[in-house]
């Protein structure tokens, strides 16, 4: 009898081993998230392969060993920018040389502006600037994405709010916005005439008082 008993366990045992195994394996593709709803308005479905930023699927990116860890919790929703330094740091990648990862790190600075109040406000300035300065081609052919020129308006605006507390001569605006044009230049290889307008343009954007959603 108690062989029997016994027997019986191992065959309960087993059973539900196999079924553990079974449920792991056809999970294996997916990605637990947590549900906040800080991330409203982000059109997410948090499904790695619905879910695409620049043209490509999510999966290309959380599969890239090199990616942030904070940035996959970005996305995931179990981690949402605050005032700390952590922030700093997550949203500072958008600088990497990385081309592969950049555009992940770009839209997590533009969904941070999205939810921006006066205190994570403080920290999305300087790496908007800081990318435009670095990749200034890269930078408007994203903004020539969309067609609303929305991006481009809550772009100057963080710049124009925080974008410059870098310096420590952060009020001296002349002195800055013409370090601005003349580092955007710079870095924009082969620029011809109309790409040079438009970072003066920019300039003026981030330094003016008006607020204009024009291009």
């Amino acid at each position: 009898m108690q062989r029997i008993i016994f027997l019986l366990f191992l065959l309960t045992l087993f059973s539900c081993k196999k079924q553990e195994n079974l449920v792991i394996k056809e999970n294996k593709d997916t990605v637990e998230y947590e549900s906040t709803n800080w991330q409203e308005g982000f059109g997410l479905t948090h499904s790695i392969d619905l879910d695409s930023v620049w043209g490509k699927p999510v999966r290309y990116y959380i599969s890239n060993k090199n990616l942030d860890s904070k940035a996959l919790k970005f996305y995931l929703g179990n981690y949402r920018p605050k005032d700390e330094p952590e922030t700093a740091r997550l949203l500072n990648l958008i600088t990497t040389d990385n081309d592969s990862l950049r555009p992940f790190y770009r839209w997590i600075l533009d969904k941070t502006i999205l939810i921006q109040d006066g205190a994570l406000g403080e920290y999305t300035g300087v790496p908007a600037r800081k990318y435009a300065e670095k990749f200034p081609k890269e930078f408007f052919e994203y903004m020539d994405f969309d067609q609303s020129g929305e991006k481009y308006l809550s772009w100057y605006n963080s710049i124009a709010y925080s974008g410059f507390y870098d310096f420590e001569y952060y009020k001296d605006k002349d002195g800055i916005k013409g370090n601005l044009v003349k580092t955007m230049n710079s870095n924009c290889r082969n620029c011809d005439e109309t790409i040079k307008k438009r970072i003066l343009k920019f300039a003026d954007d981030c330094f003016s008082h008006e607020k204009t959603t024009s291009k």
